[in-house]
C-alpha cells in the first residue's frame, strides 16, 4: 500500500459499562459520559453494537417512577426484557406502558465507535426498477428485440 492509499479503519467499539442495582432491568450507567453514573431502566440493549435504549429514572415524575417500579418488580421481571414487560401492561391512565414511556422518556446511548446505519457499499442496486431515466441507454434485451427507446421498458 502506498502513502496515498492509506487504509482508514473504524475505531473499536467500546462496550457501555453497566452496574447492576437491586432491581431487575435497572442499572447505573454513565449516560452522558461525564463520569457520573445515573440510574437507568434499560428498555432494550442492541446485541449487535451494544446500543442501549433506556429511561433516566431521575428525570421521571414520582408517579411515573412508581409506574416503572411496578413493572420492574412484577413477578415476570426476571423472565422477559423490559420492553416486553411494558408492552403487556396497561397503565391506570389507559395507555400501554411501552407506548407511554417510549414516547416520553426513552433515550438512546450508543457505544463509542459504533457505526450508525449501513454502508453505501453494502447497498444492492437494481437499475432495472424504472426509477431512473437512463437518457439514451437501453437494456440489452430491448436492443435485441429491436425496440429503440430512450427509457427502460418495464
Amino acid at each position: 500500500m502506498s502513502k496515498a492509499q492509506t487504509q482508514v479503519s473504524a475505531p473499536a467499539v467500546t462496550k457501555i459499562e453497566k452496574r447492576q442495582t437491586n432491581l431487575r432491568h435497572v442499572f447505573l450507567i454513565d449516560w452522558d459520559d461525564a463520569g457520573i453514573f445515573k440510574e437507568v431502566a434499560v428498555v432494550k440493549e442492541d446485541e449487535g453494537d451494544g446500543t442501549i435504549y433506556g429511561i433516566l429514572v431521575d428525570t421521571l415524575h414520582p408517579i411515573d417512577q412508581s409506574r416503572l417500579k411496578k413493572i420492574v418488580t412484577s413477578q415476570h421481571a426476571d423472565k422477559y426484557p423490559l420492553w416486553e414487560l411494558m408492552s403487556q401492561m396497561t397503565l391506570k391512565n389507559g395507555y400501554n406502558a411501552l407506548d407511554f414511556f417510549h414516547a416520553n422518556y426513552v433515550k438512546v446511548k450508543r457505544p463509542r465507535g459504533a457505526v450508525v446505519g449501513g454502508s453505501l457499499s453494502d447497498l444492492s442496486t437494481n437499475l432495472d426498477d424504472g426509477m431512473f431515466d437512463l437518457g439514451g441507454f437501453e437494456r440489452a434485451d430491448s436492443m435485441a428485440s429491436g425496440s429503440r427507446s430512450s427509457k427502460l421498458d418495464l
